[in-house]
């Protein structure tokens, strides 16, 4: 997401751009049907930097009254003003350009000056009609990254608390039973939570990532359930480097737990365009009396959509005594 400052370099960049070539693409045009001496050209040129003093003083308007924050309705309402006033502004400035430089006004003998700024003015208005429609869509897609971004943040930091609880309730049990490997369990628990905090800010992590934090969340575990966990990691060459969000699959190991202890066997693998991350461990999915993961659950569908759109997903599944949880991520 851009910052305040890069925007508002973006904002003059692209001013400038498309004005200036308004600029040029109306003097040539102009001198295909009459040949203007070289001050003149200048004062069509200047078009450019009058198109940029009308649109900033619309632009000042908008923030001055926090239009962008309104209503579409409360929106349109100032367009209907704003159009017209902008077009009769710049048309007045662009007949004073010309006067400038050329002396006189811009009618000759076939055309009428009526008839001239008549068409400029309409000419106008359809230009700040664009300028508006090109601005409000811009600021609304600004905002939409902004409140994605946000939801994604406040997404993550749901799931962070959830998972230290349950780490930290394995961890109890290991105290009093074994010291040294709640000691090695501390160890392992300050390196997820290293990782929780270090990759909080970022929205995917390589899927290698993801793997070495569930080894240690799985290593704490098997302290707690020892001879009962077994885990079996079936995983497909060159796929370290594929971008996943953080702690998704660690969600689906942990709700794993949660349905019943034996072997839980983690799948990865690619398919058509996409990734294939699966979990299956014994057990069903009646409700127990457990600690839920529904909320975890939950907040990874949330994020799978907002980071993939409605092709990834998220699905749980039971057969045989078996509980499968599946997620489909499109990486193309």
């Amino acid at each position: 997401m851009l910052g305040p400052s890069e925007r508002r370099k973006l904002y003059w960049l692209c001013q400038s751009i498309g004005w200036g070539l308004y600029a040029v693409v109306n003097t040539m045009l102009i001198n295909t049907y009459m040949r203007l001496p070289w001050t003149t050209n200048f004062g069509l040129l200047s078009y450019g930097a009058a198109g940029i003093l009308v649109t900033h003083t619309l632009r000042a308007h908008i923030h001055r009254t926090s239009l962008l924050s309104k209503p579409w309705r409360t929106i349109a309402i100032h367009a209907l003003f704003m159009i017209p006033l902008g077009a009769l502004t710049l048309t007045a400035l662009i007949q004073l350009c010309w006067y400038i430089v050329a002396g006189t006004t811009m009618s000759t003998t076939e055309v009428s000056l009526k008839s001239i700024v008549a068409g400029i003015v309409f000419n106008m208005m359809f230009l700040m009609l664009i300028w508006l429609l090109i601005y409000f869509t811009v600021h609304l897609i600004w905002r939409s990254i902004a409140q994605r971004e946000a939801q994604l943040q406040a997404l993550q930091a749901q799931i962070n608390p959830h998972f230290l609880f349950n780490s930290l309730n394995s961890l109890r049990g290991l105290i009093l039973e074994n010291p040294a490997a709640a000691q090695d369990a501390v160890t392992r628990l300050s390196q997820l939570m290293r990782y929780s905090l270090t990759q909080s800010r970022r929205p995917t992590v390589p899927l290698s990532e993801e793997f070495d934090a569930i080894r240690d969340y799985l290593a704490i575990e098997k302290m707690r359930f020892e001879e009962r966990l077994e885990v079996e990691w079936q995983i497909e060459d060159n796929l370290n480097n594929i971008e996943v969000p953080p702690m998704c699959l660690q969600t689906l190991v942990e709700n794993a737990l949660k349905h019943g202890v034996g072997k839980v066997t983690i799948h990865a693998s690619r398919t058509l365009g996409g990734l294939k991350l699966e979990v299956t461990n014994p057990g069903s999915l009646a409700p127990t009396k457990a600690p839920s993961t529904s909320t975890g659950l939950a907040n990874v569908r949330e994020r799978l959509h907002l980071l993939r759109g409605p092709q990834a997903k998220l699905t749980l599944s039971e057969s045989a005594g078996q509980v499968l949880a599946t997620i489909e991520l499109p990486t193309t």
